[in-house]
């Protein structure tokens, strides 16, 4: 069933596009599915014909990041996807032009483009005494970040104590507590009387960590950016045996087979300097090497070869850098090692 906030968005903003086109706006429940489902479907009539779209709810979408993602959930979509959020600003707006994504908004503003259809509104303003910008839950916090992400990487995790818990994701004993009672109050798990732990939605759990994952804890990693004088230096080098793993499009490369990698993504421990000096990278703002912490004590998945990030990391990455061929590359990721 959609939540409340959500069939209120829907009704909301194609509420705004009757008022401001005239044309004729219904909304419909979508037919539960193979996860992740749209929210409801939005038909739009006009002149004796109809476009139907189904609509992927947002409640809050504040960077272009978030766009990439969005656009890849729309793709496992069976018919024509919809972004609908409370507001999108000119910059987003503009972007979702760019990149060939419809949207609508709670203020109105609007881009739909379909054969015979052609919608575009822009330059209104929000109504931000109905609907306001979500904060964050405090499952996917910074700190809440490394809990979930130790949970869904691990399974056995999620019935393990708190203490080992706290270990796998690098955070102190008394956040776990606090985050899975966030996660059980907004209806990602369960728990019974025997104290055992299930996920009730766990593609749901997936998303939002994809979601959250580049605004609240990568940037917190410390990355740095570098350059070598081989491009090819990455075929042979091993991070594994510096404590570290390939993310991004060269993990894609090394999972897929289908992916010549133009960016590079590390995660290495605090301590970077052996492998840096191994590999001659030079330190450069604009390089095509980025090198991160790796946040997370969780054995390697016995799935995926020696010195790749979990898989739902690499799907994290794919989508943050939002080419064509990564967001692609995730979905393949998704399909078969998260679905």
């Amino acid at each position: 069933m959609t939540p409340l906030r959500e069939t209120e968005l829907m009704d909301a903003a194609t509420t705004r596009l009757r008022e401001l086109t005239g044309l004729q706006v219904t909304v419909q429940p979508a037919e539960m599915g193979p996860e992740p489902w749209p929210n409801g479907r939005i038909r739009i009539a006009q002149g004796g014909r109809d476009w139907t779209y189904l609509a992927a709810c947002k409640g809050n979408v504040d960077r272009v990041a978030m766009l990439h993602q969005v656009q890849a959930q729309l793709v496992g979509f069976p018919g024509a996807g919809l972004l609908v959020a409370p507001y999108m600003g000119p910059e987003l707006a503009g972007k979702c032009q760019e990149l060939g994504l419809a949207f609508l908004d709670a203020a109105g503003n609007a881009f739909l483009v379909e054969e015979g259809l052609f919608v575009l509104v822009t330059g209104q303003k929000p109504d931000m005494t109905r609907f306001r910008v979500e904060k964050p839950m405090r499952a996917f916090d910074r700190t809440g970040l490394r809990v979930v992400f130790a949970l869904l990487v691990d399974p056995p995790l999620l019935q393990a104590p708190y203490r080992e818990i706290a270990k796998a994701a690098g955070v102190a004993l008394g956040t776990v507590g606090w985050i899975l009672s966030d996660l059980r109050d907004h209806g990602f798990l369960v728990e019974d009387q025997q104290g055992k732990r299930r996920w009730i939605d766990r593609e749901r759990a997936l998303q939002a960590w994809t979601t959250n994952f580049p605004l609240r804890l990568r940037e917190r990693l410390h990355g740095r950016r570098f350059a070598a004088k081989d491009g090819d230096w990455w075929k042979a080098a091993q991070p594994e045996a510096f404590g570290g793993c390939w993310g991004g499009e060269v993990a894609a490369n090394k999972l897929t087979g289908e992916l010549l990698p133009k960016t590079i993504n590390l995660y290495l421990p605090e301590d970077r300097s052996a492998f840096l000096a191994k590999h001659r990278l030079r330190a450069d703002p604009r390089g095509p090497i980025e090198v991160l912490d790796a946040f997370w004590k969780i054995p390697p998945a016995q799935e995926t070869p020696e010195g790749i990030a979990p898989p739902l990391l690499v799907y994290a990455d794919l989508l943050t850098i939002g080419d064509p061929r990564t967001l692609e590359q995730a979905r393949i990721i998704h399909d078969r090692y998260l679905a």
